[in-house]
């Protein structure tokens, strides 16, 4: 049990330092103030992290696990499993315009929904977020070389709604 604990401590530490704003989301705000790094580095660094908690998770000693811990490693594995394909395919980060514009406007949105921190702080975060936009924007730009015209015409639709969001739609949030 001590093994898996420990390996499952590690993966959920590389799953939010590679997904900031899922992280925000789920009440990790050690990355607020960062979006995902699709770069051909980011994707490499992502994709090597994620083969190294895959083998380490099978080489763990044969224990026996809990009942909650038993569905945490098979969904565990499944998701390290599904990731590793999904960054290889061509149906995420290469080929899927909202994969920048939904964790661009996400990212930013993610920060209002609870008052976990100061408002001041929150706003701080989110400027930072904001300022790495342009750079998510340009790895999109690099990697997506054709998209099915649903998904662009989505990608349009959340850069409207980001639009509106950072127009009077921040004022709707802090006051709801």
């Amino acid at each position: 049990m001590a093994a898996f604990t420990g390996w499952l401590d590690d993966f959920f530490a590389v799953y939010y330092r590679h997904r900031p704003v899922n992280a925000t989301f789920a009440g990790v705000h050690d990355y607020d103030d960062r979006l995902p790094d699709y770069s051909a580095r980011g994707v490499d660094e992502t994709v090597a992290a994620m083969g190294a908690l895959l083998a380490r998770l099978r080489s763990l000693p044969h224990e026996p696990l809990t009942e909650d811990e038993e569905p945490d490693r098979r969904l565990a594995e499944g998701f390290l499993t599904i990731q590793r394909w999904e960054f290889q395919s061509s149906h995420f980060h290469r080929g899927n315009p909202c994969v920048y514009t939904g964790e661009a406007v996400f990212g930013v949105i993610a920060l209002f929904l609870r008052p976990f921190a100061p408002l001041a702080d929150r706003i701080e975060r989110a400027a930072a977020r904001l300022s790495a936009v342009p750079a998510l924007l340009d790895q999109g730009r690099q990697n997506v070389r054709e998209a099915p015209a649903a998904w662009i015409d989505r990608a349009a639709r959340e850069c409207a709604g980001a639009r509106l969001l950072l127009g009077e739609g921040i004022d709707l949030l802090l006051r709801g």
